[in-house]
């Protein structure tokens, strides 16, 4: 071991920077991800009242608009969740396709006429007394189970208020009520749970779009990496050093603009052509369902063309660190702020913070609008286009400052010659 790089500050510091980076690491696939429930900000829950209302003796009940005004009131106002009243199940239904719910609480048309009967006696009526809870598997596995314990949680909150109020007013009426109410109402069957739309085979339980778009981000990055890297080996600027073997060229004539400028098309045009490769091969050959796969294959496109030219730009900045920025920006950050398995609305206000910028939540979005939503733009696909678009236009045009910037300083620099005999 060679004692004069050991004493040599460099190699210490290497070694706490990777150690700090293991800590970020940890930090972001760990501590994103482990207390959702407490980190549960605004996460999506409608609710629709169909109830008709009923009335015993002189107390009117309507106890769906009850509920309905009730969770939206400032005394029940709670960051955890964000309640949306809609009119109708066809409202709400627009609302899961536009992927802006997680779940919901139905009140049903009979919902006051079975109270009513149940407190005339008809004990009967019990049986049939239900709310429904909606969920939204579309959203994904973690966003449905989210906004059904919240949608249960807020229901049994209800009831047991709802009983209190009704034997209050009877008891004013000199109405003698029976435990019939109360007990139908802690029946746990007076919630009924069901998805309101039914995933696709092959979905992965609706995670299918992430882990999808997770490949695509990959493949830009390993794109942007390796193309240039073979591009330094080709010019004979450095050697490629494989078990037994060291491949190395002559060293070319290319100056450093000219190398940087066909690094640049060509990981744009092998980014392009891996995306629509890797659409083909998981439609067509693992049978991943998309409602438009030939859309999807050219959104793929645009992602991947984007994450690579973030990659490349970053490499051609700031070389070895450049690596460790991409890998930062296009995926250590950006998985866990994806939404792609827990919902941004559960994760810490850092990632939060951080899913409104990185590329792989929009690819995300778009990818959950082309696969499972039939293409809606609302649901997030609109904005996607436009923001990757941004990201692919904005990185293209500094990668080609950068080769700009290594042709102006060639001009001014002869070629063969340094600096100083310039």
């Amino acid at each position: 071991m060679p004692k004069q790089l050991v004493r040599n500050p460099l190699v210490w510091i290497a070694g706490v920077f990777a150690v700090a980076l293991a800590i970020i690491f940890t930090y972001a696939y760990v501590g994103a991800f482990l207390n959702p429930t407490g980190n549960a900000r605004d996460v999506p829950v409608a609710v629709v009242s169909e109830d008709a209302g009923a009335a015993f003796h002189s107390i009117k009940l309507n106890l769906g608009g009850e509920f309905a005004s009730s969770v939206t009131s400032k005394e029940n106002a709670s960051k955890e969740v964000r309640f949306t009243v809609l009119k109708s199940r066809k409202a709400l239904l627009g609302q899961m396709r536009d992927d802006k719910v997680f779940a919901a609480i139905v009140v049903p048309r009979d919902f006051s006429q079975k109270v009513v009967a149940l407190l005339a006696g008809d004990v009967s009526a019990g049986k049939g007394l239900q709310i429904e809870i909606l969920t939204n598997p579309q959203a994904g596995t973690i966003a449905s189970s989210s906004g059904e314990q919240i949608a249960n949680e807020t229901v049994q909150r209800f009831e047991k208020a709802a009983v209190t109020r009704i034997n209050a007013g009877l008891s004013l009426l000199g109405v003698k009520h029976s435990g019939a109410l109360a007990s139908a109402f802690s029946d746990t069957g007076i919630v009924r749970v069901e998805p309101a739309v039914a995933l696709p085979g092959k979905s992965a339980l609706g995670t299918g779009p992430f882990f999808f778009q997770l490949t695509i981000v990959l493949g830009g990055f390993f794109m942007a990496a390796i193309i240039s890297a073979g591009a330094e080996v080709a010019a004979g600027h450095t050697k490629l050093r494989l078990p037994g073997l060291t491949l190395q060229y002559p060293k070319t004539n290319a100056s450093e603009s000219g190398l940087a400028l066909l690094k640049t098309v060509f990981t744009l045009l092998f980014a392009v052509l891996a995306a629509l490769l890797q659409t083909l091969f998981a439609v067509k050959c693992l049978g991943m369902q998309a409602t438009n796969p030939v859309a999807l294959a050219f959104f793929s496109a645009l992602g991947s063309a984007a994450i690579a030219m973030i990659t490349l730009f970053f490499l051609l900045t700031f070389d070895v660190v450049g690596r460790i920025v991409a890998v930062l920006v296009t995926i250590l950050f950006a998985v866990p702020s994806s939404g792609g398995v827990y919902p941004a609305q559960t994760l810490p206000r850092f990632f939060r913070f951080l899913a409104d910028f990185l590329p792989l939540r929009r690819m995300t979005d778009g990818a959950r609008s082309l696969i499972l939503l039939n293409g809606n733009s609302a649901a997030g696909l609109g904005s996607a286009l436009w923001v990757l678009a941004g990201y692919l236009v904005a990185f293209a045009l500094l990668t080609l400052l950068v080769v700009w910037q290594r042709r102006a300083r060639e001009v001014r620099v002869p070629a063969g010659a340094t600096p100083r005999d310039s």
